[in-house]
């Protein structure tokens, strides 16, 4: 009886060890930059959508590889509570990425990261990165490359269920 209640509370100390120390979702690193319309785009947009931030740029080829697929994504999540939110690194300049945007008529929000501050603050390494967020605008999952959608799919489909 004593080995019983002693392996209870070993395992009662340690479900709430691990509830405690558990990691949290960490919110989303903090950014805001002018869209190419002009509009101001912070974390503050992240609230109450499903977010996939992707950084790129038009002369990556990893990028322009990806760019159907983020295209298609945006377009099956259309009218849900699901958004694209794409940064464009400073390694083209500013009028590549208008060409580039208007030439697909991306139908997304396109940023451009003029500085680099953006991407580098969210320790950016290659390009394409994703990171998912959900809709409290914490981060969940970082994709260096590009990600497998089928799985990306489920993963928003379920963040979208809650």
């Amino acid at each position: 009886m004593k080995k019983i209640l002693t392996a209870a509370a070993a395992l009662i100390v340690a479900a709430l060890l691990a509830f405690v120390l558990w990691p949290k979702n960490q919110p989303a690193t903090t950014f805001s930059l002018p869209d190419l319309n002009g509009k101001t785009v912070s974390n503050a947009d992240l609230q109450g959508k499903v977010t996939l931030i992707n950084f790129w740029y038009p002369s990556c080829p990893g990028c322009v590889s990806e760019m159907p697929k983020l295209i298609q994504t945006a377009k099956d999540y259309h009218g849900k509570d699901f958004q694209i939110i794409a940064i464009s690194l400073p390694y083209d300049p500013l009028e590549s990425v208008k060409n580039y945007a208007a030439d697909r008529q991306l139908p997304f929000t396109v940023m451009y990261d003029a500085d680099g501050k953006t991407g580098k603050a969210f320790g950016v390494k290659v390009a394409p990165t994703s990171f998912f967020v959900n809709k409290k605008g914490e981060l969940l999952k970082t994709f260096a490359g590009e990600p497998d959608f089928a799985k990306l799919y489920q993963e928003i489909d379920r963040e979208l269920a809650k």
